[in-house]
């Protein structure tokens, strides 16, 4: 979950869909709108209002593991499963004949690719690829950038049989999300014959890099736009649009404007009340807002001096105001926002529990007193230090985005009050999601993980000791070995459980800090049809072949 906005793909099928608008399942990773050919015209090209550039294109390692990098290249590389608006996850029967379990002990699973599955440049799509993305995210080689290890550290061997069309996994030990494995997979011949392989091979270029999906990268120009035209090459069916053009307009501000003077024709950014205003009142304009699985936290730096110690960051959240945090931001224009209490499992879904006790609800007193009962005295300046040391520590987040911002500037005032002192700085996503967030280079940041239907298996990169993805260097043994059981129950009701211990434990470490669960914000030209929102890592762009022009 990194970005957005991160992602780590966040062992349960999450059973309640908060979106507004629901897709049904369907072939083809697709599935959803209403795509009957009487009501839509071929052909044409729609442009999307991106507030991120992407910052490469293997989402899979931690440097590019963010919504700017798999918006643009999930319908470029193959996933052998997709995710739906009810957090359901369906085959992409295009790609594949059947993925199937086969056996419980050992428990192993069998992919069958389509015969004719091939990347653009005419290489089949075969065990290879698989193998390639398995080897480089299965934990092994510590001098791989792998976003997570989760699941494929558990593969014991995979083998390609039926001249590479046939793969079979056999898990050493039981990992009940198998599903979310082996999507976005990159094509292996390709990594293998970049100088920087799997960790920057695909850095560049991205109009190189071979599709084994309905469309390619046609052009890009960095941080201007980059163009999706349809890929000839697909043997599936094959996208109604043919040109995807994403131009990169990083102050989201400008993006309704964009939109009333037809410079594109779908936005979805994180909303700020104004954008929700003006697009309202835009005419032929739709527009949706849901509740999904993104939430908004605060990342602590267990490297910076003063972070490492569990009292002051006990006593930062203990003085922070969430809700003056979300009342002055995303409450203003929906009132189902609220704060959230739980990293694993978001508000409305059947499995979560608030474990943020007294935490979060603006105790100027509460957090003066764990200061001083930690030996820190309040200075002159309103500012605590023990040994000379103060406690002063940079935020940070995206640059541009107004709702964050706003967030800073009263996180800020918040620590004011408790005698720590806060110093904005923001950087543009690209530098912070790239750069700042993967090398530590921050000591709160503030974004936004973004999760898939797999709730557990997909935050255990999050906060698993070493992971890279673990942005924070947090560690916890007691959290790892929670993670691990979890994965490996197959019992659901079990897993849930441990999950939550998971998260208790986190909240009692003070690791990060869950802020609300995020509403997504969607607004497209009614000339397009079957385009609506899939509020989970893959979001409404998992149905890009399916968008069109209507007749």
């Amino acid at each position: 979950m990194k970005n957005l906005r991160s992602v780590r793909w966040l062992v349960l099928i999450l059973g309640l869909a908060l979106v507004a608008a629901a897709c049904g399942g369907g072939g083809g990773g697709g599935g959803g709108g209403n795509n009957a050919a009487n009501n839509i015209k071929e052909g044409g090209t729609l442009n999307y209002a991106a507030d991120q550039a992407p910052t490469g294109f293997n989402m899979n390692t931690s440097k590019d593991n963010g919504t700017s990098v798999l918006w643009v290249m999930n319908r470029v590389y193959p996933s052998v499963f997709h995710s739906r608006a009810d957090y359901t996850v369906v085959l992409d029967t295009d790609l594949m004949a059947s993925a199937e379990l086969t056996n419980q002990d050992p428990q192993t699973v069998t992919y069958k690719i389509k015969p004719n599955a091939v990347w653009s440049d005419g290489t089949p799509i075969s065990a290879d690829d698989f193998i390639y993305n398995w080897e480089n995210q299965n934990g092994k080689n510590k001098d791989i950038d792998a976003a997570s290890t989760t699941g494929y550290e558990d593969i014991q061997t995979l083998t390609g049989s039926d001249n590479g069309k046939t793969v079979t996994a056999v898990f050493k030990n039981k990992f009940s999300d198998w599903k979310s494995l082996f999507g976005p997979m990159v094509p292996a011949h390709y990594g293998k014959a970049q100088p920087g392989g799997w960790n920057t091979g695909f850095d560049k270029n991205p109009e190189k890099i071979p599709s084994g999906g309905p469309y390619k990268v046609e052009t890009y120009s960095a941080d201007q736009s980059l163009t999706l035209a349809k890929n000839e090459k697909y043997w599936g069916k094959a996208a109604h649009l043919d040109k995807i053009v994403y131009r990169f307009l990083p102050e989201s501000v400008t993006q309704p404007a964009a939109l009333q003077n037809n410079e594109v024709d779908l936005i979805y950014p994180q909303p700020q009340l104004d954008q929700v205003q003006q697009v309202q009142q835009l005419p032929d304009v739709q527009y949706q807002i849901n509740f999904g699985l993104s939430f908004e936290h605060l990342d602590f730096n267990f490297k910076t001096p003063g972070l490492g110690d569990l009292k002051v960051r006990q006593a930062i959240a203990t003085g922070l105001n969430r809700q003056e945090m979300l009342d002055r931001t995303v409450k203003q224009f929906s009132s189902k926002a609220t704060v959230l209490g739980n990293r694993i499992y978001l508000t409305g879904q059947k499995e979560y529990q608030d474990h943020s006790g007294n935490y979060g609800k603006g105790d100027v007193a509460g957090a003066k007193a764990l200061l001083e009962g930690d030996g820190y005295a309040l200075g002159s300046d309103g500012v605590y230090a023990k040994g000379g040391k103060k406690l002063s520590f940079r935020f940070s987040t995206t640059a541009g985005n107004a709702l964050r911002e706003t967030q800073g500037v009263l996180f800020q005032s918040q620590m004011k009050q408790i005698g720590v002192q806060i110093k904005i700085a923001n950087a543009p996503s690209t530098k912070f999601f790239g750069e700042n967030l993967p090398n530590g280079n921050f000591d709160i940041a503030d974004f936004a993980w973004v999760g898939t239907p797999f709730a557990i298996s997909g935050s255990k990169s999050i906060y698993l000791s070493g992971s890279d993805s673990n942005y924070g260097q947090y560690a916890s043994p007691k959290v790892d070995s929670l993670f691990n059981q979890a994965t490996a129950e197959l019992d659901p009701a079990k897993a849930a459980a441990l999950g939550n211990q998971a998260d208790q434990a986190i909240w009692d470490d003070m690791a990060t800090i869950p802020l609300y669960t995020k509403p997504t914000f969607l607004a497209w030209r009614n000339t397009f049809t079957n385009i609506t929102d899939i509020a989970t890592n893959e979001d409404p762009f998992v149905d890009e072949p399916l968008w069109a022009q209507k007749a």
